[in-house]
């Protein structure tokens, strides 16, 4: 059968990287003699959606797959309506909108099945039904469907797939790798692979029922392997491990590293890790086999605020693990979440000001956003019984940058979305300014690199000074940065 895997387009934003959860379908799929072809709307967010669907049409698939997220599930109700009146195909919905509510996901009378939880062998089994003709739904468990009369039938949930060895590596060739925006520090293309799966922590903010809280690892053998294969076909060295906790079992990770390093890799890569994760004696080894940034969740900078999120970390833990991952070489990233329960503009001040006395190379402030299936939705829905889904989660941006503005959605702070807002605007430029200021410090050392700080923002001194640095004076202050990433990467 040719089977399409469709990934939904965002509001505005590009997708960064491949959607490896469509990338490990599509290989399921070509496992089992399938023709497959893989459509990501998100890539192109500025194409009329009615174009990305007659791409779709014309390449006439029998099956219709779409993945989506709760702030993407508007595209794709618009354009399962468009596929189904042109294509009459079976269509099939996963991902975590469609396991966080599966009955009102089903309920489009669009969708004829859905896949609850983890999804490969699930989707495997359903392609086997359809290909055979067996209706016989009910025991594939984990898939959602409708009786004759429309009534959405719960599959339950499927076992979760104990061993991840036994999947197929991503089917990476079906996609156009080199119109996705994720590079290194050198310019050179990044590829996201996964090593594990599951988290068995239960942060208020975070959604895990796909992969579930059970924590499920790929040996370090089929790790180096699929690394091995991606050098090899793409010629890429760069790789973004998107575990959330690759440093959870380091008895693990020291075994991968031993790989790395033993088989002479030569690989650069970032991870995500928690700050009670990582040590001095593990940073310097992963800084060896090939690390060169990490990306810590961090939150908030007020204790009380922190300890709410169910994080199970500490502000001491915070600044320890940052000094620990740049004095080993490696670039540190955090992420801050403004306006969480009980947030109020003291608590917020906090925050930005704690982010700003980290060493860190890069920080990423989001506002808050109560997403259906994490603890604050509970909350939310506690304090407001009628708050319902709706598709203005298509606008919930819940990150922030340093070039866009955002507003708040479903605020769940003590402050206005006004307020919030501010507060989004003021910490990306606190912490900005604060990144400046160590380069002073660096340069002039503690006590002169702040007072000569605080004279150079003085708009007519600045001025002078950037005429001195066009001359060549200073050379080495113009190059001196918190932290060269270039030459941290390489």
């Amino acid at each position: 059968m040719r089977v399409a895997l469709i990934g939904p387009k965002w509001h505005e934003m590009v997708n960064s990287y491949p959607s490896l959860g469509l990338a490990y379908l599509a290989a399921i799929a070509e496992q089992e003699g399938h023709e497959v072809a893989i459509f990501d709307m998100g890539l192109r967010p500025k194409k009329p959606l009615a174009d990305e669907v007659a791409d779709i049409v014309a390449w006439r698939p029998d099956v219709i797959a779409y993945t989506a997220m709760t702030t993407s599930y508007q595209s794709v109700e618009e354009s399962v309506a468009m596929l189904k009146e042109a294509l009459g195909a079976p269509t099939i919905i996963g991902g975590p909108h469609a396991t966080t509510l599966p009955e009102l996901t089903l309920q489009n009378p669009h969708f004829d099945f859905l896949v609850y939880g983890e999804g490969e062998y699930v989707f495997r089994d359903w392609l086997r039904q359809i290909e055979t003709g067996d209706t016989h739904w009910g025991a594939n468990r984990g898939l959602w469907y409708k009786d004759v009369a429309g009534n959405v039938i719960n599959g339950g949930e499927r076992e979760l797939i104990p061993d991840l060895d036994a999947l197929p590596f991503p089917a990476r060739h079906l996609f156009d790798l080199k119109a996705y925006p994720l590079y290194a520090p050198t310019g050179e293309p990044m590829i996201t692979v996964l090593t594990s799966r599951g988290c068995p922590y239960k942060c208020s903010f975070c959604f895990k029922g796909i992969v579930g809280r059970t924590y499920r690892q790929r040996s370090p053998e089929n790790i180096v392997a699929e690394l091995r294969y991606l050098i090899d076909e793409y010629g890429v060295r760069n790789f973004y491990f998107m575990d959330d906790l690759f440093t959870i079992n380091v008895k693990r990770l020291e075994a991968i590293l031993d790989h790395f390093i033993a088989q002479d890799l030569n690989v650069r890569w970032r991870c995500l890790a928690r700050v009670d994760r990582v040590n001095p004696d593990l940073l310097k080894k992963m800084y060896r086999a090939g690390c060169r940034q990490i990306h810590f969740g961090i939150e908030s900078g007020n204790p009380e605020i922190l300890a709410k999120t169910a994080k199970h970390i500490n502000l001491g833990q915070v600044r320890q693990a940052i000094e620990w991952t740049e004095d080993a070489g490696i670039l540190s990233k955090g992420y801050f979440i403004l306006g969480l329960p009980g947030d109020n503009a003291a608590t917020m001040n906090e925050t930005i000001e704690f982010a700003a006395s980290l060493r860190l190379s890069e920080a990423m402030f989001s506002i808050a956003t109560p997403m259906p299936g994490t603890e604050l939705w509970e909350e939310l829905v506690h304090r407001n019984p009628d708050t319902a889904y709706n598709a203005d989660f298509t606008k919930s941006y819940y990150y922030n940058s340093y070039t866009s503005e955002i507003a708040p959605f479903l605020n769940v702070s003590d402050v206005s979305d006004t307020e919030l807002s501010k507060m989004a605007i003021r910490a990306r430029r606190r912490f900005l300014e604060s990144k400046e200021q160590r380069k002073y410090v660096r340069y002039f050392g503690p006590q002169w690199g702040r007072r000569i700080y605080r004279v150079a923002q003085v708009k007519p001194v600045k001025a002078v000074g950037r005429g001195v640095l066009r001359m060549g004076l200073f050379p080495r202050f113009r190059q001196l940065q918190p932290k060269q990433e270039l030459a941290a990467w390489g």
